[in-house]
């Protein structure tokens, strides 16, 4: 990215990490304490998001003040570089991700087993961004290859993390 462009990034990314930072807090707020049963105010499962929620809005405050300095708030927003925006490799790659991403919680999590929900989402995401369709399959049998291998090694590693080491009970 060009240097005349970071102010304009570093604008945008703060008011995201703003909104976000004060989001994660309003949640956290919102949890369930167990003072009612004696535990310890600092027990509380909302304690850490929150702390990590401010100190994320916080930083987006200082990196938007920066990027103020900077005339960041200057977008130039023009019908070419909304154009040149919707129409980029990387912001075809990111809805991409988020579609897939949103398949995964709403279509396949909670209605097939979560292992095997992990694995399909791992393997659909790797093939969707490494396989190419035009190249013949003998030249890249090794893509597939290597998605398996680590959508079954992932899957098969979150699960145990998540169930054994912070037991977590998992969906599906």
């Amino acid at each position: 990215m060009k240097e005349s462009n970071m102010a304009r990034a570093d604008f945008i990314t703060s008011i995201v990490l703003i909104a976000f930072g004060i989001g994660v807090l309003a949640m956290s707020v919102q949890m369930p304490g167990y003072a009612s049963r004696g535990a310890s105010p600092y027990s509380a499962p909302g304690l850490v998001p929150g702390f990590l929620g401010g100190i994320i809005a916080l930083f987006g405050v200082i990196l938007c003040v920066r990027s103020v300095r900077r005339q960041g708030y200057k977008l130039g927003i023009t019908a070419e570089s909304t154009k040149h925006f919707l129409t980029s490799v990387e912001t075809v790659r990111l809805v991409i991700t988020m579609l897939v991403s949103v398949l995964y919680a709403i279509v396949l999590l909670g209605r097939v087993l979560y292992p095997l929900a992990t694995g399909i989402y791992v393997l659909v995401f790797v093939l969707l961004f490494e396989y190419k369709l035009k190249v013949p399959f003998a030249k890249q049998w090794k893509v597939l290859l290597f998605a398996v291998i680590l959508a079954v090694l992932t899957a098969g590693l979150v699960t145990a993390v998540f169930q054994y080491l912070f037991l977590v009970e998992l969906p599906g």
